[in-house]
């Protein structure tokens, strides 16, 4: 490979390893071209790539980006391919972990979530999340029910006196 395009791979993997929420390490080996075609268009389809890369090349590129994890260098062995989202990064994960559970590969071996290291393990965890907009939802209702509990309570105190002065009307009127 010639020097100059190795530096621009270089640069171009430091960038993105400096924008991306999610960087995911995987062996990708036993995956046939067609599978791997079916795995970017699934995760193209939640904002994320999937890429093969040469071990140095990444190494270096980590060194650029000063993501300095002893595992991520330690996991450069073998085939590497790098899931890389800036998007939601549990989508990603929830896409890549229904491809594993299909085909059985590739392999994960560990990433960076949010600047924190994380092992394959905490990784098929965090699939197991509902997306982020799942988890507002859920925060917004939350918050919403006290509120509307006191509301039910205070129109309640104002119908009540209604409800009386209807009765007495319907009783005289019989």
């Amino acid at each position: 490979m010639l020097k100059e395009l190795k530096a621009q791979i270089i640069e171009e993997l430091t960038e993105i390893l400096s924008k991306s929420s999610l960087l995911l390490l995987t062996d990708y080996k036993g995956l046939s071209v067609s599978e791997i075609t079916k795995l970017r268009t699934d995760l193209h389809e939640v904002n994320s790539k999937y890429r093969v890369v040469k071990n140095t090349l990444l190494k270096i590129a980590f060194k650029n980006a000063k993501i300095d994890f002893e595992e991520l260098n330690s996991a450069l062995q073998g085939t590497t391919a790098l899931l890389y989202t800036e998007g939601d990064s549990i989508l990603a994960l929830k896409a890549l972990y229904n491809f594993i559970k299909e085909y059985k590969k590739p392999v994960v071996k560990c990433g960076v979530m949010d600047n924190k290291f994380i092992t394959a393990d905490q990784a098929k965890e965090y699939s197991k999340l509902p997306p982020k907009d799942v988890l507002l939802a859920q925060l917004v209702g939350q918050i919403q029910a006290p509120i509307y509990g006191f509301y039910a309570v205070l129109s309640g105190v104002l119908r009540k006196p209604l409800y009386v002065l209807n009765a007495i009307k319907d009783k005289k009127e019989q």
